[in-house]
């Protein structure tokens, strides 16, 4: 059977083949006259509308990862401006003159003390005096400690006379580094470094020692933060710290003369309680001038319990009542323990230690220095305020300009900026007088007790101990004899 010819009429498919309907007509979808996008939408209306679907999708995606990435940036730069502003600034009280800062004091404002972030790395800081992440060296036993008096104090070669080697006093003309280290990283037998260091604040924490370290800094070339390298018997570590600091300051202030005069000094609050830092001060500089702070120990406690609430919020302070003997686990370093003032500043060796009387009132039994160290300055906390203690702490320090008043120093915690720390924070401090710690007053009034008798009646009746108003000072520790909170 023979077929109708086909009309030609130029309408193909994509593969080459014209489209009819049933009765030979072209249809709306097969028309080569409709164009094409007009074709696939009439032929394929799904695709097109998921085509568009997922070009919403895309440019939402797109919108979204482009806030995400503002967000980011937001809180980065929030971040890395409340960190600068944390380390580099001290809030002074409304009202008080802010005093100018030179271009040595603004690179010294970051004084921040280190933080043990763990329980068992605190009680291991407390026993050795070693940080916790540092390559410190091993504390060998106490009985170790003592040999290394007795063998330092008895061997001639180990004695520093004048002959030796002295160095710092004279400003430039210091030999290099490599000449006062062995091979080791030792200090060389025969060096005589005593005159680096002129005097250091080593006691005790909370008492407005960083205030006045932090106020020094304008007049003497006082090393920045906190240096406890004697606490770890790193005092090759303190050298080179000391070098680093030398040079720093020769290079900003292109040799100047005055440089060479002024004196240099340190912080350490844990000096006073470390037997390191005790012999490495009476083997390395016995003529650095020692300043020590005290406050009540009641008040001191709660200004240091306080002081861990603030600055490490992520842990949970133990209850008082745990704290009343020594420094558990969890205690991050405050306990009843550390408030024996008297037995601390025994070991600096300025009373005789051989009457019973001044004995029954040290209850630890700390072996004092065996050789001297340098002379004491005694303050209360509360004398930071008056004139005759800056003059008197100026002569002391043989400084030839006056000190100026002392600014209040911040003393908020390093997050209180974050509501919810500072919240947390503000709920977990306590108030000391409170009923429910009674028992770490009771643990802590047998210590001031002991403190006050012993400091007035031994300590500041030796010729090298020197304070600012006796008469005063003398009252404040009488009051120690009292509960200040009944």
């Amino acid at each position: 059977m023979s077929s109708a010819p086909r009309k030609n009429n130029g309408s193909l498919q994509r593969g080459g083949r014209r489209q009819r309907s049933r009765s030979g007509d072209l249809t709306p979808s097969n028309d080569p006259l409709m164009p094409r996008r007009s074709l696939d939408r009439s032929r394929h209306p799904r695709r097109e509308s998921h085509k568009t679907n997922h070009r919403h999708r895309a440019s939402s995606r797109g919108r979204e990862t482009r806030r995400h990435t503002i967000l980011f940036c937001v809180l980065m730069a929030a971040y890395l401006t409340v960190a600068s502003f944390n380390n580099s600034v001290s809030t002074i009280e409304p009202g008080s003159k802010v005093q100018p800062q030179s271009k040595w004091s603004r690179r010294k404002t970051a004084f921040q003390s280190k933080v043990v972030d763990t329980d068992d790395e605190a009680e291991h800081f407390l026993q050795t005096g070693q940080v916790p992440g540092q390559n410190n060296k091993i504390l060998p036993p106490k009985t170790h400690i003592t040999a290394a008096y007795l063998n330092y104090s008895s061997s001639p070669s180990n004695k520093m006379g004048e002959d030796s080697l002295l160095i710092g006093h004279d400003g430039f003309d210091w030999p290099p580094i490599s000449t006062l280290l062995d091979s080791n990283g030792n200090i060389v037998h025969g060096a005589n470094i005593s005159g680096l260091l002129d005097f250091s604040i080593i006691g005790f924490p909370k008492t407005g020692t960083t205030s006045i370290l932090r106020h020094l800094s304008d007049l003497t070339a006082t090393l920045p933060n906190e240096h406890c390298d004697l606490v770890a018997n790193g005092t090759a570590k303190l050298l080179k710290d000391i070098y680093k600091d030398h040079s720093l300051r020769l290079k900003e202030s292109k040799g100047a003369a005055s440089l060479g005069k002024q004196i240099r000094g340190i912080k350490c609050p844990q000096d006073i309680s470390s037997d390191w830092s005790m012999h490495n001060y009476a083997k390395y500089f016995p003529r650095t001038k020692l300043i020590v702070g005290i406050r009540h120990p009641i008040f001191w406690f709660q200004s240091l319990y306080n002081f861990r609430v603030s600055n490490v919020p992520w842990k949970t302070m133990l209850h008082t009542s745990k704290l009343t003997k020594g420094c558990p686990p969890g205690s991050q370093g405050v306990c009843a323990w550390r408030a024996n003032f008297h037995d601390f500043l025994a070991r600096l060796g300025k009373t005789p230690l051989s009457s019973p009387s001044e004995l029954k009132l040290l209850s630890l039994r700390l072996d004092p220095v065996r050789s001297s160290v340098g002379p004491v300055f005694l303050f209360d906390l509360s004398q930071l305020s008056e004139p005759k203690f800056r003059q008197d702490l100026r002569d002391f320090l043989g400084l030839s300009t006056d000190i100026p008043p002392f600014p209040r120093v911040d003393t908020s915690g390093r997050f209180d900026h974050i509501s919810r720390y500072k919240r947390q924070a503000t709920a977990n401090k306590i108030d000391i007088c409170d009923p429910e710690h009674a028992a770490i007053r009771s643990a802590l009034m047998k210590k001031a007790n002991a403190s006050s008798v012993w400091i007035r009646d031994y300590f500041l009746s030796s010729s090298d101990v020197f304070v600012s108003n006796r008469r005063y000072l003398e009252a404040v520790l009488k009051s120690w004899t009292r509960d200040p909170c009944e």
